[in-house]
């Protein structure tokens, strides 16, 4: 069965406001993430990566958006950088609050530092906890060289966490298990945070999504520095949209 491509952004605090005439001409009073949710319906948050949502929190930008809306969140650093996957007891704080996302959390981003190498006894105690308490989309962009390995590669499918791809995948990009998320973070290139992706670049994701049409995809631009993600994030939709009705 077919899925839809779900595209979005990392955070919508700057598309909101600054860029706030390329999402919607609604009512000046319309901001935020109600503005945001005219254009797309699907968000990443960043905040969670900096410090510990609430789950109140978490409930009121579930009830700022239409029903079939989606979130993803990035788990807190404090788990993935400071104490390395090496301390899963933080992981009931992380979790808990999100409840107040319910249905419209769709996956969670666990990003790690570029310093942290491959080591299959914490990863896979950090990841058998994660599944003991969360039994969503999971995901993982790991930073180090030692992560390609066919090892890490089998204990991140062992436990179900899907793969992230930080650059526009080409015929040549394989993944894995098909019941796995694909999950596109595209940063910028080559101004990190700041270029934007050219139309044949964008054409060629499109293509890739449909080769994946069975699995869960989620887009996400991270080149929001500038008014380039927002840009982009609105081309994919269009030329995804063509590409179906074609």
């Amino acid at each position: 069965m077919a899925q839809e491509t779900r595209i979005g952004l990392a955070g919508w605090s700057e598309a909101a406001g600054r860029y706030r005439a390329l999402l919607s001409q609604g009512p000046n009073e319309v901001t935020g993430l109600r503005r945001y949710a005219t254009a797309f319906d699907f968000v990443e948050i960043n905040s969670s990566f900096y410090r510990k949502v609430r789950a109140s929190t978490c409930e009121k930008w579930a009830s700022e958006v239409p029903d079939d809306f989606l979130f993803s969140v990035k788990m807190h650093r404090l788990i993935t950088h400071y104490t390395r996957l090496q301390n899963t007891d933080l992981l009931g704080d992380f979790f808990g609050p999100l409840s107040g996302l319910g249905a419209k959390l769709a996956v969670v981003l666990v990003q790690l530092p570029p310093t942290l190498t491959f080591d299959s006894r914490t990863a896979g105690h950090f990841f058998a906890a994660l599944r003991r308490i969360y039994k969503g989309h999971a995901v993982c962009e790991p930073r180090h060289a030692s992560w390609q390995s066919a090892e890490a590669g089998k204990t991140l499918a062992e436990y179900r966490i899907g793969p992230v791809l930080t650059a526009i995948p080409d015929g040549r990009t394989r993944l894995g298990d098909k019941a796995l998320p694909v999950y596109v973070r595209l940063h910028g290139e080559p101004r990190r945070y700041y270029s934007s992706y050219d139309t044949d670049q964008l054409r060629q994701l499109t293509a890739f999504l449909k080769r994946q049409s069975r699995r869960p995809r989620f887009v996400v631009f991270d080149n929001t520095a500038s008014s380039a993600g927002v840009r982009n994030a609105l081309e994919l939709q269009g030329l995804l949209e063509r590409r179906t009705k074609a």
